[in-house]
């Protein structure tokens, strides 16, 4: 999605006092010159709600705790990458404090948006980069390092950002049929086709020498991959990497892309319902600048309800690897 309105991290004055959020810290990797990553670090806290995350005029933001105490011994790592080409930063924040809430280090990536669709090509082999960037970072980090437990590392994702951790979990992507997967005249197999095609940008355009360098990260030890994009083109993570995709609503292209792990199928949800809560104006918002209302779904309590049921899913599954 492309809005008008700028959709730059908010932090807002808190609700309520007597509301409790998980804790919050924010981390600049610049190795990349061109690419600094901006990184949200979720954590388990008992302390006040004092800020919220991810708030923009369309989606409602995430009631955290920055700078709340951090509990005592190392926690397990969960990297998440969300969103497709054009989403918000902080648009996982929902999610990301869910899993820190049940007892892990949650670490949200967020990338500089493409300018234009030229650039945006080349997403499909920098966010896995993006998230090995991160891990790295982490794991280094005095601060951060010593309060992870190096051992059980895992990385989510959604849309783009699902076939990210599943690049990153060792999943090989076919580079030959992705570069086919917008071709003019058959079935899109990726969500951008129209968009890309628009912009006068070729998905066969994308370097071939990123493509190439798309490699397991052999620290991840289980990946979450919630509707992962051009899943025609991608392949399994090994069998020593537990894996669990999750499809909100339809399977399309999925090709037998289940082939390993688990998969859980929620039928009553969409792609859509893997962002955060509209505000009351973010139909509106949407429809004023040429979007889709059906992205705010049919309301926020059916989404808070998806999201509920999602965010199960992940933390038993994250469970039980941690255990």
């Amino acid at each position: 999605m492309k809005f008008g309105l700028t959709l730059a991290l908010i932090l807002a004055a808190a609700p309520s006092l007597a509301e409790t959020a998980a804790g919050v810290a924010h981390l600049r990797e610049t190795s990349v010159e061109a690419r600094p990553l901006s990184l949200t670090v979720w954590y388990p806290s008992g302390a006040p709600a004092s800020a919220r995350i991810g708030g923009n005029p369309v989606f409602e933001g995430v009631p955290a705790a920055p700078e709340a105490p951090f509990p005592d011994g190392a926690l397990p790592l969960v990297v998440v990458s969300h969103g497709g080409l054009r989403s918000a930063a902080d648009s996982g924040a929902w999610l990301s404090a869910s899993i820190a809430r049940a007892g892990f280090v949650a670490v949200e990536v967020n990338a500089p948006r493409p300018e234009n669709a030229a650039q945006a090509l080349d997403e499909i082999w920098q966010r896995p980069r993006d998230i090995r960037r991160a891990i790295n970072l982490v794991l280094a980090d005095a601060t951060w390092g010593p309060r992870i437990d190096g051992r059980n590392l895992s990385v989510a994702g959604v849309a783009l950002g699902a076939t990210a951790a599943l690049s990153v979990a060792g999943a090989d992507l076919d580079g030959a049929r992705y570069l086919r997967s917008c071709v003019p005249g058959s079935p899109p197999e990726g969500p951008d086709c129209g968009w890309l095609a628009a912009k006068g940008a070729n998905l066969a355009e994308t370097r071939r020498d990123g493509l190439a360098g798309m490699a397991r990260d052999p620290r991840v030890t289980s990946v979450i991959a919630v509707n992962p994009e051009y899943p025609a083109a991608l392949g399994s993570p090994p069998a020593d990497v537990r894996t669990l995709r999750i499809w909100l609503g339809s399977r399309d292209g999925a090709s037998g892309g289940d082939r390993t792990g688990r998969s859980v199928a929620m039928p009553g949800a969409s792609v859509f319902d893997a962002f955060a809560v509209c505000t009351a104006a973010g139909p509106e918002i949407l429809m004023a600048e040429d979007g889709e209302a059906a992205i705010c779904g049919v309301s926020a309590e059916a989404r808070e309800t998806i999201h509920h049921d999602l965010s199960e899913a992940v933390i038993s599954f994250l469970e039980g690897d941690a255990g």
